[in-house]
């Protein structure tokens, strides 16, 4: 299996950082599964972003993160985590 390597932006290490212990919890393990990309060790409600190459989503709960897959470098950059109402703007 791939290992990938995850970076994450300044704004979506605050946006854990502000969770509760609980929350930062389940999105930590959302994202430390991105690890294993494509073989994910659980399901996860993933989607391609529409209009922007190389972009996808994970809706974990009301929350979703925005992040880029860099095949040839095996990295993924977590670009964005937010509520659902705010991070499409």
């Amino acid at each position: 299996m791939p290992g990938y390597r995850l970076l994450l932006s300044r704004q979506a290490h605050k946006f854990i950082t502000d969770l509760n212990k609980r929350r930062a919890r389940r999105v930590t393990q959302e994202i430390g599964d991105l690890r294993n990309y494509p073989f994910f060790a659980m399901p996860h409600d993933l989607a391609k972003l529409k209009g922007k190459k190389g972009y996808y989503r994970i809706r974990i709960g009301d929350l979703r993160v925005i992040f880029r897959v860099f095949e040839e470098e095996k990295e993924i950059y977590i670009e964005k985590i937010d509520h659902r109402e705010k991070i499409y703007k």
